[in-house]
């Protein structure tokens, strides 16, 4: 019995119900009068319209800080020496800011002087989703991350300077943790 190409097999995730991929919501994300998705630079005034097809490198730019403090993190988990780990983060966020600036931000249309008024936050944009299994997965996985690397740095008799920064760190993925499952309680 051969398997149709164009059938693809339900997530273990899907709950049946309907879901969005990748909205697009957080920090400097707002709603204009014509229910639009504006992206604002504050430096600049500028407003950028963000459509469903831009999800994908929206989440990846606007995560640059995070991603930049992640392989630092990692890479300080796996070698002696915290300075390269930190050099690297701090690379690949500069990477990730040049081409956020130079190669993305130019090809979106902008509204000069745009005014921002209604706000749409991080939380309002999963349950916008309305996929809690990814919810699920991803409050524990941020969880298990932030507690496995506190951990791994005390087995492995870390400096205090990486002790600290892994707190820091199990903190901001706890905080991001908290947040999926505010966002599932809120779901229907």
């Amino acid at each position: 019995m051969t398997k149709s190409p164009d059938k693809k097999r339900p997530s273990i995730f899907d709950d049946g119900s309907t879901q969005k991929r990748g909205a697009i919501a957080g920090r400097n994300i707002y709603i204009d009068d014509k229910g639009q998705t504006i992206m604002y630079i504050s430096r600049t005034q500028t407003g950028y319209i963000l459509k469903e097809k831009d999800a994908k490198n929206f989440n990846l730019y606007h995560n640059r800080i995070a991603l930049g403090i992640a392989v630092a993190m990692l890479l300080m988990s796996l070698t002696s020496d915290w300075r390269i780990s930190i050099i690297a983060g701090l690379v690949l966020f500069g990477v990730l800011q040049y081409r956020f600036v130079k190669s993305w931000l130019p090809t979106l249309p902008q509204i000069p002087n745009f005014k921002p008024k209604q706000k749409k936050s991080f939380i309002e944009g999963l349950v916008e989703t309305n996929n809690k299994g990814r919810c699920i997965l991803l409050a524990v996985l941020y969880a298990l991350l932030g507690i496995l690397l506190v951990v791994n740095g005390i087995l492995i008799k870390s400096d205090i300077v990486v002790i600290i920064f892994e707190v820091a760190t199990m903190l901001a993925c706890l905080f991001m943790s908290a947040q999926y499952v505010i966002a599932i309680s809120k779901m229907k």
